[in-house]
């Protein structure tokens, strides 16, 4: 991967990444409006339940219906990446996978070796006598 395209990669990400926390602020307020709302209805239930001493129902508020989210589509993220993955990446991440597990087998026979040859310096005198 040359300079240009890891440019272009780190962009896209950050491009991304600025998308999902606008989307994130957006839930955010939109919870925190939904909690002043809830918090001012609570406010109001506890004056009325104070007032008449009775419990109150709570009405209905057409603010609440302001909160509640439109269309779904304004809800979700798209990502778009105008940068592609090179042709030879998976031709990479396999021989780098074949090196790891090339690696690990010769790291257990090396093990294996040197465990058995452990066992037999110490018990090889015990078998002779």
């Amino acid at each position: 991967m040359d300079e240009q395209a890891a440019a272009g990669l780190a962009l896209d990400a950050f491009s991304t990444l600025d998308a999902l926390r606008q989307d994130v602020a957006q839930i955010r307020d939109v919870n925190l409006q939904t909690f002043d709302l809830l918090n001012s209805q609570i406010q109001r239930v506890d004056e009325q339940m104070e007032a008449k001493g009775l419990s109150v129902e709570v009405p209905a508020d057409p603010e609440a219906q302001n909160l509640l989210p439109g269309d779904s589509a304004d809800w979700m993220t798209e990502v778009h990446s105008a940068t592609e993955v090179p042709a030879e990446f998976f031709s990479d991440l396999m021989s780098f996978q074949y090196m790891h597990t090339a690696l690990f087998v010769f790291m257990l026979l090396a093990l294996l070796l040197n465990l058995g040859a452990t066992l037999w310096l110490a018990f090889s005198d015990k078998w002779r006598s």
